[in-house]
């Protein structure tokens, strides 16, 4: 059976630090992209998560963001990491 979620269903998140966005992050398997690296060669497969979509828009703070999101089960998991990690999770209208 087709996923019947449409985009007003996925949860959407801001996280940030000191004021700023350092990533925001959908709840659904998707593509991560990085603000630090340049996107993938032709051909070449782009790097992908199992339950999150993200895009890191803070240098300073993609390491650590993707060390919590890889290691997390899932979605709520990696934001209570983030959160005790010192960051500020708002939901994404």
């Amino acid at each position: 059976m087709a996923d019947e979620r449409t985009d007003e269903t996925i949860s959407r998140y801001r996280v940030l630090r000191d004021g700023s966005v350092a990533l925001v992050v959908r709840g659904e398997p998707g593509v991560l992209v990085s603000v630090s690296v340049p996107p993938p060669l032709p051909g070449t497969a782009p790097v992908t998560h199992p339950f999150a979509t993200a895009t890191f828009t803070a240098t300073l703070h993609e390491g650590t963001l993707g060390s919590l999101l890889r290691e997390a089960p899932d979605l709520a998991a990696f934001l209570a990491a983030v959160e005790r990690a010192g960051f500020t999770v708002e939901p994404d209208a």
